[in-house]
């Protein structure tokens, strides 16, 4: 090639390939404005991506940096601030929703819409996905909402707590902290579950393996060893079997004519499956598939909300007083000083609800919510064609700024008068699609913040790990001792020690 001319081919070529990339960007986009440019759709404005792969990957990076706002802060910029835009996520068009409004709508609709998750999360933690399956499913569970089983469960969920706060202070090395919370929130849920006590080895196989189901679900896609979804995969046909052989044993027990008390999820399930209609839903591929959504759902959100309230309040010193002080108060307020903390107890935690409402405001970020059209869908003046997907990331729901003043700020007496709009606040979706096990959430966070206000701390060895799967942040768990002179305290020194006087008592607290 003559010298001359390679100054202008490799120009050509530079202009070529950025001019086959902006072509390869865009032609998704194009494809679906062609095949849906007719007067029946209208469809909002967006962004596509690259084929087939769309936007999956710029959500996956902005989702495991812990930053999943910047991830619609692209579309807001570009395209507006309409709360509705096109894209492309998990192999297939998608309609992206940030205004509360119109989440609500969708969440409310059960007639055209149903439960959209995509395939390779079906694949790990199964779930209903026809209309007439998830109405079946939320029926069978709803007792799982009821004050009536939570209350006959609430002596065990509390000794559970007591007993095991207690183990964490004897230790005298570092503990894995969300590690630790996993397993005591699991053992609470595994007996809601099955019903009866579990030994050792079987607790310790089911948690292994529905961790590892949690590893996949936090990871990429890759179905290739070595790699965590290739791991969970596995790990959820051994939880297939181990629940089949479940059913089984209580299949059996029914035909010997015992009893059925329905006071477990197991039970709750079998014991509608002879009624015509709803053993041809019902069959054993499908309990199994309820079973291990379950025992996802059922602790790991509980046992994350717990250790962020705890850290939330430890960085907050003034929160952590007001929280303890509604504490004392409850257990002044008992006829004895032998008695207990009691089911009715945890109505009077008004502090520690606005708690826990902060920490689930506050960590959401990685919560999605994601539906399926069943049919040409009509909502805020568009037209959305059958197949298409609605995408929600609660986190942009619960960082508006126009709802919460100063939304990063972990504030729980924001709650004192704030008023929310219906779709402001998500931590457990809203509607008939809710999660089922909302108030079980909720009653053994407050079990376990009752006692840890009381009697105990923590001590963060490696503040700078994220507390979130799979890394784990390292505590030492101490109880507070009070001395002779009074003062609250541990064998721990802070240099950030806080001191509030008391003039009514004339004593100093020291708090951690």
């Amino acid at each position: 090639m003559d010298l001359y001319n390679l100054p202008l081919f490799f120009i050509a070529l530079v202009i070529g390939i950025f001019t086959c990339y902006a072509i390869l960007m865009r032609i998704n986009g194009w494809y679906y404005a062609i095949k849906f440019c007719s007067k029946k759709y209208n469809i909002p404005l967006g962004y596509m991506g690259l084929p087939y792969i769309g936007n999956t990957l710029s959500y996956f990076k902005y989702s495991i940096c812990g930053d999943p706002t910047s991830f619609l802060d692209f579309f807001v910029t570009r395209f507006g601030t309409g709360g509705m835009y096109r894209a492309h996520i998990f192999g297939k068009p998608t309609i992206m929703v940030t205004n509360p409004e119109i989440i609500r709508k969708i969440l409310m609709d059960e007639e055209y819409l149903e439960r959209g998750l995509p395939n390779y999360l079906k694949k790990l933690i199964g779930l209903t996905t026809s209309i007439e399956e998830d109405k079946c499913f939320r029926r069978l569970t709803a007792p799982v909402k009821s004050h009536g089983l939570l209350s006959d469960y609430f002596d065990y969920i509390d000794k559970t707590m007591k007993t095991t706060l207690e183990k964490y202070a004897t230790t005298e090395e570092p503990i894995e902290f969300l590690h630790k919370m996993h397993k005591l929130v699991f053992k609470v849920f595994m007996r809601l579950l099955i019903g009866d006590e579990v030994n050792q080895e079987f607790f310790d196989q089911m948690f292994e393996e529905i961790t590892t189901v949690i590893s996949g679900v936090h990871s990429l896609p890759i179905n290739l060893p070595g790699f965590a979804y290739h791991k969970a995969l596995k790990a959820r046909k051994v939880l297939g079997r181990i629940f089949q052989k479940l059913i089984d044993e209580r299949r059996e027990a029914m035909k010997d004519g015992k009893s059925m008390p329905r006071a477990n999820i197991i039970d709750m399930l079998l014991s509608n499956t002879n009624q015509d209609y709803e053993a041809n839903i019902l069959s054993d591929k499908k309990i199994i598939e309820i079973l291990v959504l379950f025992s996802f759902a059922g602790f790991e959100p509980v046992a994350r909300t717990t250790v962020k309230a705890i850290l939330h309040l430890q960085k907050h010193p003034h929160f952590l007083e007001k929280a303890k002080e509604e504490q004392e108060e409850i257990v002044k307020r008992r006829a004895s000083s032998n008695v207990g903390l009691s089911f009715d107890e945890i109505r009077q935690m008004t502090f520690v609800s606005k708690v826990i409402n902060e920490t689930l405001r506050l960590d959401n970020d990685q919560t999605i919510f994601l539906r399926d059209t069943i049919t040409t869908f009509n909502i805020n003046g568009y037209t959305i064609p059958k197949g298409w997907k609605f995408f929600t990331i609660v986190w942009n729901i619960h960082m508006n700024p126009d709802v919460y003043v100063q939304p990063k700020e972990f504030n729980p007496s924001r709650w004192d008068d704030i008023e929310t709009k219906p779709g402001s606040f998500l931590p457990f979706s809203m509607g008939p699609r809710s999660c089922p096990g909302s108030n079980l959430a909720k009653l053994q966070i407050s079990v376990i913040l009752h006692y840890y206000l009381l009697h105990y701390r923590v001590e963060q060895i490696n503040p700078e790990a994220r507390c979130y799967p799979p890394e784990n942040c390292l505590v030492k768990f101490k109880k507070l001792s009070i001395s002779s002179d009074g003062l609250y305290c541990t064998s721990l020194l802070y240099s950030n020690r806080v001191k509030r006087r008391d003039d009514s008592k004339n004593e100093q607290l020291i708090k951690f």
